[in-house]
């Protein structure tokens, strides 16, 4: 039997079940991590949060706030396990992306990248 093709890995919204393995992840990487409340208080408040999955389970996430045309990066973090392997830099290029839309959105021009 052959096995199973893995998954690819995906960007998706972060969502409160994700939240435990996020905790987890800045704790392992970080002197001062982000708190779980941290975390529930960016969703509360709208903040463009998002969530990265590979084959084996969450692997990096952002917290991002957007608003009067400017975009705040506020934690882009990769699990130790995980980094060097290009996740980091997907999570950005998203966010830049994310950025963007939300200017257009706003209706302001878009920057040619």
């Amino acid at each position: 039997m052959s096995a199973l093709p893995r998954p690819e890995p995906r960007i998706r919204p972060l969502a409160e079940r994700d939240l435990d393995p996020v905790v987890a992840i800045e704790r392992e990487i970080y002197e001062f991590p982000w708190t779980l409340g941290n975390f529930r208080d960016s969703l509360a408040a709208g903040y463009s949060c998002w969530a990265y999955h590979g084959a084996d389970g969450l692997v990096g996430y952002a917290v991002m706030m957007i608003g009067a045309g400017e975009a705040h990066l506020l934690n882009l973090s990769v699990a130790s396990a995980c980094q060097r392997r290009g996740y980091g830099r997907q999570l950005l290029e998203h966010l830049m992306g994310v950025g963007h839309l939300a200017e257009v959105d706003r209706g302001g021009e878009r920057d040619p990248v």
